[in-house]
């Protein structure tokens, strides 16, 4: 089966299977909400759902790209990445009987839930394994330009660019030299 920018998935049928079966879908997302500003694009990848004694356990891989601002130059660029990770969805209500399964502190517990509608929805545990697998300190390669430079400044006999950004730390510099040479 396909899940087209779908993360939801009706698991009513894996759970009245005996334990072990498996489900496999194609995952092909447009675009996840990573957080206010970013957005994975293009997340592509495998499900396996696998029924286990009291839930199912998914196990997913996938890749895409997100749009990250370059550390060193500031500017925008496109970060590959990929991930794999299990999750286990354990259910509240029992497919046959309609009953809950899991206590109201068993469920307080923070864990993901197979729904009333014996449904998983792979939303939140994606978004948080694709924030985790970009990097801490984003670069867009060997290739990056760093900072722009703005404005040059110094003396007829020698002349330095400095970017405006850290223009206040070579004003730092200027005001030592005085006090260096004595």
């Amino acid at each position: 089966m396909d899940l087209r920018n779908e993360t939801a998935i009706n698991v009513a049928g894996l759970l009245q299977e005996p334990t072990g079966k498996a489900r496999y879908y194609d995952l092909s997302l447009d675009r996840v909400r990573l957080d206010a500003d970013e957005e994975a694009r293009e997340v592509r990848g495998e499900v396996r759902l696998t029924r286990l004694r009291d839930g199912v356990m998914a196990r997913v891989r996938v890749t895409g790209q997100v749009s990250l601002a370059c550390v060193r130059c500031l500017r925008r660029y496109d970060q590959p990445f990929a991930t794999t990770f299990s999750e286990e969805y354990r259910q509240t209500v029992d497919v046959r009987t309609g009953l809950g399964v899991m206590t109201n502190t068993e469920v307080d517990v923070e864990v993901s839930i197979i729904d009333e509608n014996h449904e998983i929805d792979l939303t939140e545990v994606l978004r948080q394994e694709i924030l985790v697998s970009l990097p801490m300190r984003p670069d867009c390669g060997e290739a990056c330009p760093g900072p722009d430079l703005v404005e040059t400044r110094g003396d007829e006999q020698e002349e330095t660019a400095v970017d405006d950004r850290l223009a206040p730390l070579a004003q730092l510099l200027a005001d030592d030299e005085p006090a260096n040479r004595s």
